[in-house]
């Protein structure tokens, strides 16, 4: 009876964990995805120093859309820098796609899929 019962116990604490563990996962999806949200403001702003604040510089790395990598956010600045001054205004930005994978409780990995379109200083129409 005693071996059952430790059984029952065993797996109460193991559930409990588990609960606790998709609470705290919420918690930190919810916290993630409001930082996203901010740093997509600042996009449509064309704020690179607010974009810029959502990162940590000193361990930034970013994988770009052809697949390769960024290994120091002084290779993602001058990009955005430029891109943000080459558009006179975003007229259309939507996240079709954004996952968030929680790894432990200080690191989490969000990607995304968008559409943007702008308006560019030079006059013309740009869609991504």
């Amino acid at each position: 009876m005693s071996k059952y019962i430790f059984i029952i116990i065993v797996f109460a604490l193991s559930f409990s964990c588990a609960v606790k563990a998709t609470s705290e996962n919420k918690q930190i999806k919810d916290e993630v995805l409001e930082s996203f949200k901010s740093l997509v403001d600042a996009s449509k702003k064309l704020d690179s120093a607010l974009y810029f604040q959502h990162f940590d510089s000193d361990k930034f790395v970013g994988l770009n859309a052809d697949g390769t990598n960024w290994n120091s956010i002084d290779e993602l600045t001058p990009l955005i820098i430029s891109g943000f001054n080459a558009i006179e205004k975003v007229t259309h930005l939507k996240f079709n796609n954004v996952n968030i994978s929680i790894i432990d409780n200080f690191t989490a990995i969000l990607v995304n899929e968008y559409v943007q379109s702008m308006i560019l200083k030079m006059g013309s129409k740009s869609t991504l």
